[in-house]
C-alpha cells in the first residue's frame, strides 16, 4: 500500500449556502436537492480503482457534512487531512461555484499538495479552469479511473505534474498543455461502483426514517441526441472520446444490486435504458433479475423512448415493485422532436397503457421553457399531464399498482430545464437549436449561480421567451400541478393552499430582489435580503405547524 493519500471531494453547489440567503424556488424544495448532496457513482469507481492499485483513498462528501452537521467547520476539517492530492468533482454545472471555492481552499490550506478537478463540466471548461484559477494544478478530462491512476503514479515517481493521459495542466513555462485522451472504455465490467466503505459520511445514502436508495449505471454514454443534455451521444463523442456507450454486463449489474442491498439499500435505480444495447442484452438482464431475485423493495428503470409489449411483459415477470421513468418533456410533438426526443405523444400513451396493463406505474417528467415553446405549446403539456393523471387515477382505483400506490407520483415536476448542460448541442450551438446563452463560460456560471434567487440561475433564453417569460410559465405550470395533485388526492386542500402561497411568495421574492439589487449600499442590500429569507422561513414554519 502506497503512503500516497488521495482525497476525492464532493463539494456543495454553493460553498457559502449556510450563511448566504438563497431562494431556490422552483429549483428545489430542500437544501439537499438545492446542494445536490448525492455523490456521483463515477467518484466511487475512481476511488475503488485507485484503492485496488494500492492508494489510500477517501471519498469525502463535504456537501453532506455541511448539510447534516450543525456548525461544521469546513476549513478545520480540510486542514486536518494529510494528503498529497485533493481531487474535486465538477461533474454537474450546478457545482461550479462550490467546486472552485473548495479547490481554492484546499490549495490555501495545503500549498504543497496537488489540486485536481474532474467531471463532465470540468472537462467542458478544462482550459478556462487552468487559465483562470491558478490554485487548480490539473483537470482530468473525460473518464477518470485509469487517467487518475496514471497521474498518481507519475506524481509519486516524479513529485510533480507532467503529461499523462486526459490531463490539462500548465508546464514550467506557464504554457497550458492538453494531453491526448486515452482510448475510452469498451465496457464497464473492469470498474466497481458499490464500495460504500470508501465514502464518508454515508448520510446521503442511509437516511433516517426513509427508504435507502442508490443508483447503478447500465452504461456510460448514450445513443440518443437530446439537444439540451450533457450526457448525449454528441457530448460523449466530442468531449469523452466515446463513440458508443460502454455497457456493464447483466451479471455484473445484478451482482452490484445484491451487494448494495446487502449494505442496506432498499430502492435501486438503474439509469440509462438497457434497450440501447439491443434485445439480447436487455433480455439477458431481465432474465438474470428474474433468476437471481435480488431482494430490493423497489426498482426503477429508465425508458428513453416508448417501449413495445415484449419489453414491458418481460419487466413484469420480475414480479417485484417496479417503477418506470419516461421523459416526454412536452405535450407538443413538434417541440419534442426539435428537442431530439423523436417520438409522438400517441406512442407515449400507448406505452403507458401497456405498462398499466401489466400493473407497472410510470413516472413522467416534463420541462418548461424549451426552444420553440410559447404558452400555447405549454398548455399542450398541461393537457397531456391531465390525461396521464386520469390514466393513473383510473389504474389506482382498480388497484393495479398494489401497495406502492402512495409512493408513486402522478407525473414529474414541470420545472425545467433550468439550464442547458455545458457540452450539450444546445450549449455549443445555441442559435441552431433555438436558444440564447446567458452564461457562456465557467466564470459566468459561478457569478450567475452565486445570485440569491433561482431565476438568475437560468442560463438561457429562447427565441420566443426571455428569462422573465420562462419564469412566468414555470410558475403557472407549478400552479397547474398543484391543482392536479389536489384534484387527485395527493394534496389535501390545506396542503394545496400553502403550496399556492409558496408560488405567490416566490413571485414576490423575485420582484423584490430585483428592486433590492438596485440598492448601492451593500450592507443594507444584504440585510434586506436576509430579512426576506427570514420571512419566508416563518411562512414555512406556519405551514408545517398548520399541517401537523
Amino acid at each position: 500500500m502506497s503512503d500516497f493519500v488521495v482525497i476525492i471531494i464532493h463539494p456543495p453547489a454553493v460553498y457559502d449556502f449556510r450563511r448566504k440567503p438563497l431562494f431556490p424556488g422552483a429549483m428545489a424544495s430542500t437544501v439537499e436537492r438545492m446542494q445536490f448532496n448525492k455523490v456521483p457513482i463515477g467518484m466511487l469507481s475512481i476511488a475503488e480503482f485507485l484503492d485496488r492499485h494500492g492508494y489510500k483513498v477517501i471519498v469525502d462528501n463535504l456537501c453532506d457534512r455541511m448539510i447534516t452537521i450543525p456548525g461544521f467547520d469546513v476549513e478545520r476539517h480540510l486542514k486536518s487531512y494529510s494528503a498529497r492530492v485533493f481531487a474535486i468533482g465538477l461533474n454537474f454545472q450546478q457545482h461550479s461555484q462550490g467546486a472552485v471555492e473548495i479547490a481554492r481552499m484546499c490549495k490555501k490550506l495545503h500549498p504543497g499538495a496537488q489540486v485536481i478537478m474532474g467531471g463532465l463540466t470540468a472537462t467542458r471548461f478544462h482550459t478556462e479552469i487552468i487559465r483562470k484559477y491558478p490554485f487548480v494544478d490539473g483537470v482530468v478530462r473525460a473518464e477518470g479511473e485509469k487517467p487518475m491512476l496514471q497521474l498518481m503514479r507519475t506524481l509519486e515517481a516524479h513529485g510533480r505534474i507532467t503529461a499523462t493521459p486526459n490531463l490539462t495542466y500548465k508546464d514550467n513555462d506557464g504554457k497550458i498543455c492538453v494531453s491526448p485522451l486515452m482510448p475510452a472504455s469498451k465496457d464497464l465490467d473492469e470498474f466497481e461502483f458499490t464500495r460504500f466503505d470508501l465514502i464518508d459520511p454515508k448520510t446521503s445514502i442511509f437516511l433516517p426514517d426513509e427508504t435507502n436508495r442508490w443508483s447503478l449505471a447500465v452504461c456510460r454514454g448514450c445513443i440518443h441526441n437530446c439537444a439540451i443534455c450533457g450526457g448525449s451521444a454528441y457530448t460523449y463523442k466530442k468531449y469523452m472520446g466515446m463513440a458508443q456507450p460502454a455497457f456493464r454486463s447483466p451479471a455484473k449489474i445484478v451482482a452490484d444490486m445484491k451487494q448494495i442491498i446487502s449494505q442496506g439499500v432498499q430502492f435501486v435505480g438503474l439509469y440509462q435504458d438497457p434497450r440501447m444495447a439491443g434485445k439480447k442484452y436487455w433480455q439477458t438482464l431481465l432474465d438474470t433479475l428474474i433468476k437471481e431475485k435480488p431482494e430490493f423493495e423497489r426498482l426503477s428503470l429508465d425508458l428513453l423512448v416508448p417501449a413495445d409489449e415484449d419489453f414491458i411483459r418481460e419487466i413484469a415477470k420480475i414480479d417485484r415493485r417496479i417503477i418506470l421513468h419516461l421523459c416526454p418533456d412536452t405535450g407538443c410533438d413538434a417541440i419534442r422532436n426539435r428537442l431530439g426526443r423523436r417520438y409522438s405523444t400517441e406512442k407515449l400513451i400507448e406505452t403507458i397503457k401497456l405498462c398499466h396493463k401489466y400493473r407497472i406505474p410510470v413516472t413522467n417528467f416534463f420541462s418548461v421553457g424549451l426552444a420553440g415553446e410559447t404558452e400555447q405549446e405549454v398548455k399542450k403539456t398541461w393537457k397531456l399531464w391531465a390525461e396521464l393523471d386520469m390514466m393513473n387515477h383510473e389504474a389506482m382505483a382498480r388497484g393495479d399498482f398494489g401497495d406502492i400506490v402512495n409512493t408513486v407520483p402522478i407525473g414529474g415536476q414541470v420545472l425545467g430545464p433550468i439550464v442547458l448542460d455545458p457540452g450539450s448541442q444546445a450549449f455549443d450551438s445555441p442559435e441552431q437549436f433555438g436558444y440564447k446563452l446567458l452564461y457562456k463560460n465557467l466564470e459566468d456560471y459561478i457569478h450567475g449561480l452565486s445570485q440569491p434567487v433561482w431565476d438568475q440561475w437560468l442560463n438561457y433564453e429562447t427565441e420566443h421567451l426571455d428569462r422573465d417569460a420562462i419564469v412566468d410559465i414555470i410558475h403557472k405550470s407549478i400552479e397547474f400541478t398543484i391543482d392536479q395533485r389536489e384534484k387527485h388526492g395527493f394534496f389535501s386542500p390545506p396542503e394545496a393552499y400553502y403550496e399556492r402561497c409558496r408560488v405567490e411568495a416566490d413571485r414576490v421574492i423575485i420582484q423584490e430582489t430585483k428592486n433590492l439589487m438596485k440598492i448601492k449600499d451593500t450592507r443594507e442590500r444584504e440585510m434586506r435580503i436576509i430579512s426576506m429569507r427570514r420571512n419566508l422561513d416563518n411562512l414555512e414554519k406556519q405551514r408545517m405547524s398548520f399541517l401537523d
